[in-house]
């Protein structure tokens, strides 16, 4: 096994130096001030930055991003079904700041009201949605949405209510909003939805159209100074108990990046505003733009690098055979990465058996940098090796007298071959006893 890796080493050391890529989280060149923050490659799973990921934080508006999932999740139609506005619902949010102009009775498509909640935070109707998905029960539908959080495993996590007014019951992570993002996003109709910048709703029971413009997508604002093109969204949210929060995605070469900020300060300490005012836009856009420029796709091994040997039993025509790697990795790597901390632990058995077919899997080449595995590489065989029935039955026969019970079945063996030694000998020894000639006697008389 030593040898197998010293060759592999060497082979290495002359024909490629891996990149790789980190599942531990990197450290950008900037300090983030948001109470916490996570991002993530969402096209590797990488986990590119973590600041207190899993600290519970009061999330504000952000809460209608599980809203959204939870009637994508229920609803099957958004165009044809509808519902209209209940005046419980329009006491409920009676002077609010964040209202899309929906009347009381005002009938309007699935569709339209996410349009509504997500590009202006419209508190009416993200009730709406939770009314009509709960069967009248705003209650219920909450607990929809904690039931959809257990399920996508986010263990920190809690809502009271869908539009994400302030209690202290209302809590997620970083981490866990990342995963509730990104299983919203996976709706093709939502996608659409967040990356609008305007929309034009119907209401439909009395054809008055309703003109929405996004505020909740700082980075998607054109000739805004947080302006990002490659942004497709998903959410922000300004509260004095929150602080400034946004869970987007933006892509670049390829890659899906994913930022959740949470807990942004809207003041300083001495009550002045924050330079930038628009803190978690501005970390946002500035941790996008750090992957972008610091991170890219590189090849890691080629198919049919790396060739080494592994000993080969039963067969006359060889007693070695050379694997090389049977696929191509590529991985998301720093670009500043010295590839020679890469490190390459290939796995292969002591032997293998014949017959060996070219192509066949034999090991496995696994790669790793700081004690995090980026992947394997399965080796195959470059050859094809015959098998040999007499080396095979030989190889079995050791292999039996090798084993345990084989142990066992030589003790036994001996054990019977010395006793019946011992019983050979005392039949000898009565034998010979019985021929003995007995003593004369004399009689007189």
């Amino acid at each position: 096994m030593k040898t197998f890796r010293v060759l592999l080493a060497a082979v290495l050391s002359l024909s490629l130096l891996l990149p790789v890529t980190a599942q531990a989280a990197y450290q950008p060149n900037f300090q983030l001030r948001s109470q916490a923050a996570y991002m993530e490659n969402l096209d590797t799973g990488q986990v590119m930055v973590e600041k207190d990921a899993d600290r519970r934080l009061f999330p504000g508006y952000l809460a209608k991003v599980m809203t959204a999932l939870v009637v994508l999740d229920h609803v099957q139609d958004l165009d044809a079904e509808t519902t209209a506005l209940k005046l419980y619902i329009q006491d409920m949010v009676y002077g609010s700041a964040n209202l899309a102009d929906i009347y009381n009775g005002d009938q309007l498509s699935i569709r339209d009201l996410l349009y509504a909640m997500m590009l202006q935070s419209a508190n009416e109707a993200t009730l709406m949605l939770a009314d009509y998905v709960g069967d009248g029960s705003i209650g219920h539908f909450v607990d929809l949405m904690n039931e959809k959080a257990a399920a996508l495993g986010c263990t920190d996590t809690h809502f009271t209510d869908p539009a994400g007014f302030y209690d202290p019951d209302t809590y997620t992570t970083a981490r866990d909003m990342s995963k509730i993002a990104a299983a919203v996003m996976e709706y093709s109709a939502f996608a659409e939805v967040v990356a609008a910048r305007t929309k034009t709703i119907t209401v439909v029971n009395r054809e008055r159209a309703i003109n929405l413009n996004n505020y909740t997508n700082g980075l998607g604002k054109p000739g805004g100074d947080y302006y990002l093109a490659s942004s497709s969204g998903i959410m922000s949210s300004s509260l004095a108990e929150s602080g400034r929060c946004m869970v987007s995605q933006a892509s670049s070469g390829g890659y899906t990046y994913q930022v959740v900020v949470l807990g942004a300060p809207l003041t300083h300490d001495d009550g002045a505003a924050t330079n930038p005012e628009y803190l978690h836009y501005a970390e946002s856009k500035s941790l996008y733009l750090w992957a972008f420029d610091n991170f890219s796709v590189r090849t890691v091994v080629d198919k049919g690098e790396m060739i080494a040997e592994c000993r080969v039993r039963y067969s006359f025509a060889g007693d070695h055979v050379k694997v090389e790697t049977g696929e191509k990795l590529t991985t998301l790597m720093e670009n500043s990465l010295e590839l020679s901390s890469v490190q390459y632990y290939p796995e292969l058995p002591d032997y293998v058996a014949a017959p060996v077919e070219k192509g066949q899997q034999v090991g496995v080449l696994r790669l790793v940098l700081a004690e995090e595995e980026l992947g394997t590489v399965p080796l195959l065989a470059t050859e094809s090796l015959s098998g040999s029935k007499f080396l095979t039955a030989l190889g079995w026969l050791q292999n039996i007298i090798h084993s345990y019970w084989g142990k066992v079945l030589v003790v036994l063996v001996i054990l019977l071959i010395l006793g019946y030694g011992w019983l050979f000998v005392q039949a000898n020894r009565k034998k010979k006893k019985s021929r003995r000639p007995r003593p004369r006697q004399d009689y007189h008389l």
